[in-house]
């Protein structure tokens, strides 16, 4: 929304903000679900089946179409001829030779990586939130906007068995109340989409049963959203027994799925979670099959994952994602160091069927993984929580190289038994670190709504010091 809008949309009465969510919901509607979107759709599922092999020589013969639209991009024509590549250089061997593309030169050159400018007619400025107060701006066409709910149409939502088509509630990043508004409704209806748009910054425990009072009203059949969002909702449900209607299928997004909110929200929906990994960037996606495996679609980019230094990690082996994205020829995005780290599963073969790379894990941001006196890299503490049962969320917080702390937000029942467990716990995933176990009423969300389940507070010189001696 721009600023004028806000003022607008916050300063109007609720029956006016729905009105006008409703003919926002119209124009959006219309543009994503457009001709484009629906060739699309047929493009990507005629793929699905598709050899590794057809995927590698679709991938290079869109590489080459992305380096070609860059050279009219004033930033990569300056790369391009610094790094010796010309025009006819194949591009696999192009992509090794090219630097990686920092977020920081994103924020700070979006319009220098653009091949026409000004942009096409339509062309829309997104912003991702960032960390760093920052946002980073990607320019979307109509056509690449379309192809951005294509891929999750076919890859994610057809693999659950739904479609656009159904209905949904989203509890994503949109503020549709005012932050002081202290009775529900805390959602607006976009009739165009059969969607609702949820408010995450008010589920607090006074509002949580006029959430599930709604979703047992609305029925919808899909819930997109936050996990950290979704969680609050089911431990709440299944706490106080007041379940949400049944649901076809959950998405989760944006956020790591910690296995103790996977559970929570499969009982009170009563369905399966479909977890995706997507961007604003839009240069990679990659979303759970129905055998829970992470699939990368091959059409939207080119995976790398690196090491410290940069070369290519072993499956099963943790590394920085690098990403060159196939469908944004406005702002091309090549070898992008998007601040992600996972793996590539062992074992490339899935039931399912279909030839796509398998992600063994999306590990969390780049910023977050902590650091064990013993050079030891990890970003997922799932198994601290193994059982302790009394809780509703936790975030660990590492304070220094030998120091923890685990902010719990308690359920009933949790006592000093817990807190040892996960002590315990720490022990054995950490090893011999201190961890304090602060119980604290809720834990702050940043600015977007996210929930970081975890944090490094060492210093960047600290951290590569560690890489330095393990490598």
């Amino acid at each position: 929304m721009s600023n004028l809008f806000e003022r607008l949309y916050f300063g109007s009465p609720i029956w006016l903000q729905q009105v006008l969510v409703a003919a926002y919901g119209w124009w959006w509607y219309r543009r994503r679900f457009s001709a484009p979107f629906h060739r699309l759709v047929r493009e990507f599922k005629a793929r699905e089946y598709w050899t590794a092999e057809q995927f590698q020589h679709y991938q290079e013969s869109q590489l080459a179409t992305v380096l070609a639209a860059a050279w009219h991009s004033p930033y990569y024509r300056h790369i391009f001829l610094e790094a010796g590549i010309a025009r006819n250089t194949p591009p696999l061997e192009a992509l090794t030779r090219l630097p990686f593309l920092s977020k920081e030169t994103l924020r700070t050159r979006a319009k220098d990586l653009l091949t026409k400018n000004p942009p096409p007619k339509g062309t829309l400025v997104m912003k991702s939130s960032g960390t760093t107060g920052t946002p980073t701006e990607i320019y979307y066409t109509p056509e690449f906007h379309a192809l951005e709910l294509a891929i999750a149409e076919c890859r994610n939502l057809h693999w659950a068995g739904v479609t656009y088509r159904d209905r949904r509630v989203m509890f994503g990043v949109r503020k549709v109340c005012r932050f002081d508004q202290d009775k529900a409704p805390f959602w607006r209806f976009s009739l165009a989409e059969n969607m609702a748009y949820a408010s995450i910054y008010h589920l607090s425990s006074r509002f949580l049963s006029a959430y599930t009072d709604f979703l047992r009203a609305y029925r919808p059949s899909i819930i997109v959203g936050y996990p950290s969002a979704l969680y609050t909702i089911a431990r709440y449900a299944l706490d106080h027994d007041d379940l949400p209607a049944p649901a076809k299928a959950v998405f989760t997004t944006s956020e790591t799925v910690l296995d103790y909110a996977r559970e929570a929200i499969e009982a009170a929906w009563q369905c399966c979670v479909y977890d995706r990994y997507g961007a604003v960037e839009g240069c990679l996606f990659a979303s759970q099959c129905e055998y829970d495996r992470y699939h990368v679609s091959p059409e939207v980019g080119i995976i790398e994952i690196v090491d410290p230094e940069g070369q290519p990690v072993s499956p099963g082996v943790t590394g920085e994602v690098i990403c060159t994205g196939l469908q944004n020829m406005l702002q091309p995005l090549i070898r992008y160091r998007i601040g992600d780290v996972a793996h590539w599963a062992v074992d490339q073969h899935c039931p399912c069927g279909r030839q796509m790379p398998i992600l063994g894990a999306m590990e969390g941001r780049f910023e977050d993984i902590c650091y064990t006196p013993d050079g030891r890299e990890i970003s997922r503490f799932d198994t601290v929580f193994k059982g302790v049962e009394h809780i509703r969320e936790a975030q660990v917080v590492q304070e220094n190289l030998n120091s923890f702390t685990v902010y719990i937000v308690p359920s009933d029942g949790f006592d000093i038994h817990d807190m040892e467990k996960i002590q315990s716990n720490m022990l054995l995933h950490v090893g011999s670190v201190h961890t304090d176990v602060k119980p604290i009423v809720t834990i702050p969300r940043s600015a977007s709504g996210k929930f970081r389940a975890v944090v490094c507070n060492l210093a960047l010189e600290e951290k590569r010091a560690i890489r330095q001696i393990r490598s």
